[in-house]
């Protein structure tokens, strides 16, 4: 009889133990692998509110000439809510010294210093105009745009960028894109 009890309890002990340990009070699961359809994005936005911005991306490519003669590859992200009357834009301008007809797969930081619409200088450059911070436009910062793949029609990616206003109102994006050729 007393080694019936000590068994009772010691499966009795492991059904307890086990409905503990596997227990969550958490509902929530965050994938870092989400499937995206071409021509799309998803990005996290973390600042004095946390939300998520996704719609409508598109890419352009160019090569330019300076005044003083240097060739520059132009890639130009356009990224929009998709709406009418639109809740936030973002775009992205990455530009480098002539090398080839394609934008480079790799890293490619944010040129904090730039502080307008060029065409001609190595990095990137960044701005967003989302209606929750208000009308003032916000500039990347610090970051980078990350290209893993680029053929003729389709450009898949990452973003991780700081953006900052004039007010010096910050916010920080991080998410993935499949732009399709503009």
């Amino acid at each position: 009889m007393p080694h019936l009890l000590i068994k009772s309890l010691k499966v009795g002990l492991w059904v307890i133990l086990s409905l503990i340990f596997t227990s969550n009070n958490s509902t929530k699961i965050k994938s870092d692998k989400l499937v995206l359809a071409a021509g799309s994005y998803m990005l996290n936005v973390a600042g004095e509110s946390e939300f998520q911005l996704h719609g409508i991306i598109n890419f352009e490519t160019a090569i330019k000439r300076s005044s003083k003669g240097k060739e520059y590859t132009i890639l130009k992200l356009n990224l929009n809510d998709g709406q009418e009357l639109p809740g936030h834009s973002l775009g992205f301008f990455l530009s480098k010294q002539h090398q080839s007809l394609k934008m480079a797969r790799g890293r490619h930081k944010i040129s904090g210093n730039i502080e307008g619409f060029l065409d001609y200088f190595d990095g990137v450059f960044g701005f967003a105009n989302i209606n929750q911070f208000g009308e003032s436009p916000f500039f990347a910062k610090n970051g980078a745009i990350t290209i893993n793949n680029i053929d003729d029609k389709i450009l898949k990616g990452g973003i991780n960028v700081v953006f900052e206003n004039p007010n010096k109102g910050s916010f920080e994006i991080n998410g993935n894109f499949i732009a399709l050729k503009k």
